[in-house]
């Protein structure tokens, strides 16, 4: 099986996505979601959970046993970021080298309007097909009708 990402469609662009989020929520919040867990488990009054957005960013605190454990603190640009920026960045990448449906069907590399294979100085294709009318003379088309 080939990885490329010339033949990805929209589901495996998806869930390219998915397995970025999945790995990030993995990778940053795991810490936290373990220690979240650790502190909501403990006794009543021995373990506290806090989360925040200001002009901080975003904070996230876990206190257990009255010792911090995370305190974490991220600007709200770097959040976003981290969330959108690969996805987006990866999304735009599909689209400059995917193939397109139409490109074999026609003949074209790359999609692309086939204009490089004109010489220079042709005349736009609509142009050429106005003209090869004016050459060409339709006949009207009889139709055979039964006599009653």
């Amino acid at each position: 099986m080939e990885l490329s990402l010339r033949r990805w469609k929209r589901g495996q662009l998806l869930l390219a996505w998915a397995a970025y989020w999945a790995g990030l929520i993995g990778v940053t919040l795991g810490p936290a979601l373990r220690a979240t867990w650790r502190a909501t488990q403990l006794p009543e009054g021995h373990g506290t959970v806090s989360a925040s957005f200001g002009d901080a960013g975003l904070t996230y605190t876990v206190v257990e046993e009255g010792v911090k454990t995370i305190n974490v603190s991220a600007p709200a640009s770097t959040v976003l970021l981290w969330v959108v920026g690969p996805p987006l960045l990866l999304w735009l990448v599909w689209l400059i080298v995917r193939e397109r449906p139409g490109a074999r069907r026609h003949g074209v590399a790359g999609g692309s309007s086939g204009r490089e294979a004109l010489g220079p100085g042709s005349p736009p294709a609509n142009e050429w097909r106005s003209r090869q009318r004016e050459h060409i003379r339709v006949e009207p088309e009889r139709v055979n009708t039964p006599n009653p």
